[in-house]
């Protein structure tokens, strides 16, 4: 995280999904750094008792017209945009809704950054390559296919975003991260499987694990996922950018990790793969480091380490 007292001048910003995993995570770091930082966030699976007493925040959907709005009266130096759908089984059962979330929430954004003048920070995801290739990691110029809606719409709205520098000038920066882990995280949703698998592990359960374990991701710490948002406030105007390790970990060989550090054998339960799911998922970030001055400084052992000491 930025450290306070660095001469920064302080900032407004506006964080949409502000009250999740890594956007009150987020929050917390603008916070410490000096800036003002209100809030958008639906609390649909947002939880307002992440965030600091007295951040200011309003309950809206990213695709209300509302969000637009309150940006544009708001005026921000930067809009995070983390505020999604982000469920790629759930996007395969309700694409209508991802399309919304994803898509339009992020037009509306859009609309309100022209009228703020402000700059626009895109949390995407690796779900827009799909599978990737166990003996090389994907970097930004590789090919677009999508396994699922979810990864579809973030790549769509990667599109309207650099239309609308076109339209209208508004500067941004995108970020595709890799699977995000770390304290706080809620053990639901199919990008939790360590908090899921933590959860199971506190509670003497066996690990659930769909498909045969043997699919690989790439595990990168929501600590070093906000540190790459912070660096993109000045940096990396009008590119997408990679977030993650470059290193591929197999689920299996995350649950025994897991077991290993929490000292129990719990078993595991192998159910059928889910929808949308790709078989590997594993990330470049030599464009961030060249263009960003970022790196994942956490490795997995010593995040998972935090996690299960509790810290």
């Amino acid at each position: 995280m930025e450290e306070k007292g660095k001469g920064l001048k302080p900032m407004r910003i506006v964080v949409t999904g502000g009250a999740g995993f890594i956007g009150s995570r987020l929050v917390r770091a603008l916070l410490e750094r000096g800036d003002e930082a209100i809030v958008i966030d639906d609390l649909s699976t947002g939880d307002a008792g992440r965030l600091p007493a007295g951040v200011e925040i309003h309950r809206l959907r990213a695709e209300d017209a509302g969000t637009a709005e309150l940006i544009a009266s708001v005026r921000p130096r930067v809009v995070f945009h983390l505020a999604a759908q982000v469920g790629m089984g759930s996007s395969v059962k309700f694409p209508a809704d991802d399309g919304r979330s994803n898509i339009v929430g992020t037009l509306r954004v859009l609309e309100g950054c022209r009228e703020a003048g402000s700059k626009l920070v895109f949390s995407s995801t690796s779900g827009v390559y799909g599978d990737s290739s166990r003996s090389r990691p994907l970097g930004e110029s590789s090919p677009k296919r999508p396994s699922a809606p979810y990864g579809l719409s973030k790549w769509v709205a990667e599109q309207y975003i650099g239309f609308a520098e076109k339209w209208w000038g508004i500067p941004y920066t995108i970020l595709r991260y890799a699977n995000v882990y770390g304290p706080g995280q809620a053990a639901r949703g199919e990008g939790g499987v360590v908090a899921c698998f933590m959860e199971r592990i506190a509670n003497g359960l066996p690990l659930v694990v769909h498909g045969d374990g043997e699919q690989s991701r790439d595990f990168v710490h929501v600590d070093d996922v906000v540190k790459a948002n912070l660096a993109a406030i000045d940096r990396g105007d009008g590119e997408a950018f990679n977030i993650g390790t470059g290193i591929a970990t197999s689920i299996n060989g995350l649950a025994d990790r897991c077991e290993r550090l929490a000292a129990a054998s719990c078993g595991r339960i192998y159910e059928p793969a889910r929808s949308g799911d790709v078989r590997c998922s594993r990330l470049s970030s030599r464009k961030a480091e060249a263009a960003l001055a970022w790196r994942p400084s956490i490795s997995l052992d010593e995040g998972l380490s935090r996690l299960f000491g509790g810290s």
